[in-house]
Order: structure tokens, then sequence, then C-alpha cells
């Protein structure tokens, strides 16, 4: 026998193991952190660890450890992988308590990849064939449906066990894929590996886009709620944009953000709450308010919103109007003034006209009068010293006798009784 088996050869796998936490202890608003180890006799080409834990005590929070390290949770359930290529890997789990108590954590799947065969570490043994099959070469990559996600292509896999949905042949994108639907809901899910093999995240698909988000399931109250892609038409309450919320190490889900309107402009606000469209377990479609920093999640109230909202907008219609009048009156009080103002300027100027009018009237009546003056004052002189010519008028002007004024015609009366003027001579005029 022992000839028989070293003739034929046989296989002998490696013995993995994994340790770890299984229980925490918590406290209300504090972290608490879980390691554990997966171990192997030869190198690991790569590694994925599922955790479950228990979501009424313990928010997952991060994960971290490995080479080329990816990690994601929520909801009960964190799957960590990387690709460390050694015989030992680490990883650490984060949690946030939610109230005080002992919370159970446990592993739930397990897998390492040694020399090309898939191990289930849990088991021992090799995955089954046709698992094999599905997760095998590259070669098969191109006969798969694919998606391309952050610059990268994911192609579609075999779909991990998710509770409440079955396993069901779905065409995509041409190609009969193997995916997950929900027992009562119409949904499906995907499960997308990247080219490179550092991904396996699971997705929500949907038939009518051809479109896949992330699969999230958190509880909003008494719910469980899947977030899923907007529908077309959708009623998007006032004052919300559509943005692209960041989830996880490359994916995105689309989600709504408030905004302010500053003027004509929206202005997004500093919260980190967002508006996600869910499903929850009884069909029902609406929109959940989601706070990232707490990992949250709240049905919204679209109708109290709504009427807050139409209160807020009549409000801001009766400030429109008293800041529109209060305008009207600015203008028109600007207007009157510059009328008035115009008017006192053009009374002014014509004052100064007037003014000058009357200064250079006032100044030809001058020059008119003085011209008058003058010719009185010459006449008065000319008649104050005029005299007679006295002489004898013969051809001898040596008889000529210079005028005497009557001053001096009156002092020589005093020494002359009588005085004989020849005018013979002497014509009318003079």
């Amino acid at each position: 026998m022992a000839g028989f088996l070293l003739c034929s050869g046989i296989t002998v796998l490696a013995a993995p193991s994994v340790e770890g936490d299984t229980e925490l202890t918590v406290t209300a608003d504090e972290m608490v952190a879980a390691e554990y180890t997966i171990t192997n006799d030869e190198a690991m080409e790569s590694v994925t660890l599922t955790l479950s834990y228990d979501r009424e005590l313990l928010t997952y929070v991060s994960g971290s450890g490995g080479d080329n390290f990816s990690g994601n949770g929520g909801n009960g359930s964190v799957q960590l992988s990387s690709r460390p290529d050694s015989k030992e890997v680490s990883f650490s789990v984060r949690f946030q308590g939610n109230e005080d108590g002992n919370a159970a954590v446990a592993v739930t799947a397990c897998t390492i990849v040694v020399d090309g065969t898939e191990i289930d570490v849990l088991s021992g043994e090799p995955v089954s064939s046709e698992e094999t099959e599905e997760e095998s070469g590259e070669e098969e990559d191109g006969t798969r449906a694919s998606f391309v996600i952050d610059e990268r292509t994911f192609y579609v896999r075999r779909p991990d066990n998710i509770e409440g949905f079955e396993a069901v042949h779905l065409d995509i994108q041409g190609i009969d894929s193997r995916v997950l639907k929900h027992n009562t809901l119409d949904l499906y899910v995907v499960r997308l590996r990247s080219d490179n093999g550092s991904y396996r995240d699971d997705f929500v698909y949907n038939p009518d886009t051809g479109n896949v988000i992330p699969f999230v399931q958190m509880e909003s109250g008494n719910d469980d709620v899947i977030f899923i892609e907007p529908e077309e038409g959708v009623h998007v309450p006032t004052r919300y944009t559509p943005v692209n919320l960041g989830w996880g190490p490359k994916y995105e889900i689309p989600a709504l953000k408030h905004v302010i309107i500053d003027g004509v402009d929206e202005i997004q606000d500093d919260t980190n709450r967002y508006l996600i469209y869910g499903i929850n377990q009884d069909g029902e479609k609406a929109w959940y308010s989601y706070d990232y920093d707490k990992n949250s999640l709240q049905l919204f109230d679209d109708v109290a919103y709504q009427g807050e909202q139409n209160y807020i907008l009549e409000l801001e219609e009766k400030e429109i109007g008293l800041r529109a009048e209060a305008s009207e009156q600015a203008q028109r009080y600007d207007r009157i003034m510059a009328r008035r103002l115009y008017t006192i300027l053009i009374l002014i100027i014509l004052v100064v006209v007037l003014l000058n009018v009357l200064i250079l009237m006032y100044l030809r009546m001058r020059k008119m009068e003085m011209p008058k003056e003058e010719e009185m004052e010459e006449s008065g002189d000319q008649s104050g010293s005029s005299s007679y010519v006295t002489g004898n008028l013969e051809e001898n002007e040596s008889d000529f006798q210079e005028p005497v004024h009557w001053e001096e015609e009156e002092d020589e009366e005093d020494d002359l009784d009588l005085e004989i003027i020849d005018l013979d001579d002497l014509d009318d005029e003079n």
C-alpha cells in the first residue's frame, strides 16, 4: 500500500487556522477592538475573513491589517481581506459600543488561497469544484458580466449566501449570471470582484437601469432597510441636491444633500447628514436620513419637512416683498432728492446769472453818467471865465488889451468912474 501511494502520488493540504476574540466587553459610546490571526503552513496568496457581531451592542467603525487590505462592514457583518503572500496575517476590527454589556463576535467564514487552491479555513478543506471554477483564471473574466467602478473593472462572481436571499440566474448584459434574489422583494444582489482580485463585495443590481450600488443593509426603527438606486421621477424634497456619498475605499452611493440658498447660489450645509433612497422588508420605498458620523438611519418625514419648507418659503416671500418695497421707497426717495437738488442748482444758476446781469447794467449806467458830469464841469468853467475884449480896433494890434475878469473889473471900478468902449466894428455875436 505504501509503495502504491508513493507511485501514484498524493496531495497533502495545509492545516490553516484562525484565532481571535469571540466576546467583547462593551461600554456605551466608547471604542473596543477585536484581533484575529490566520496562519497556515504555506504562504497564503489571499485571505478573506467574515465576522458577525451583535448590532444592538456594536457599530462597525473600521478594520485594518495585511497587505493590499480591504474591508467593509455594517448591519451585523464585517468582511476583511488582504493579499499577504505570507504564512500569517492579522486583522484588527474597531467597534463603537451602543450600550454597556458583553457582545458576541463570531467568525462566520474564512477562506485562503494557497498555490491557486481556495481552502475553507473553518473546515480545512478546499472549496467545492463549482466555486473554484467560478473564481478561476483571468481567461474566464472575458465571458462574465462586468462593471466599471472607480476606473477599475469588476466582474460578476459566485455570490456568498445572504440571509433572506436565494441564488438564482439572471441575464446581465446578455450573459447568464448567478445572483441572489430577495425572498419577498424584487431585489437582486450580485457579487463583484475587481480585475486584480483586491476587492470582492456585494452590490445591489438594478435590472431596469443596469447599474449597481454597494449592498448596504441597516436598521431604521423596526425596519430592515436596504439602500437602492433612486427610481426615475422620484420626488426630491425641496432644497436637496443630488450628490455621491463615498462608501468604503472605492465606492459611492447616490444620495441627496441639503443646501442653503445664498442669493442665487446653492451652498451645501456643513453637516454629515444625507438622504438615501431605500426599501424596507415590506417593499416600501422612501428617503431615509443617514447620519454618516453616527452611522445611524432614520425615516425621513417628507410631509412634515415640506410643511416646514412651505412656511419658510412664505416667510421668505414676505421678506422679499418687504425688501422690494423698501428698495422701491429708497429709489423713490433718491429720485425726489435728485429732483430737489437739480431744482436748487438751477435756481442758484439763475440767481448768479441775474446778479451778473444787474452788475453789468449798473456798470454800464455808471459809464454813461460820467461823460455828462465832465461836460457839465467843462461848460461851467467856460461860463465862469468869460470876459469882454476891450481896446482900439484899429490895425494896430497893440491896442488890444488882455481880457479882464469881472472880479478885476469890480476892483477897477473903484478907481475908474467911467470907461468908454468902441463898439462900432463889433459884430452881432461879440
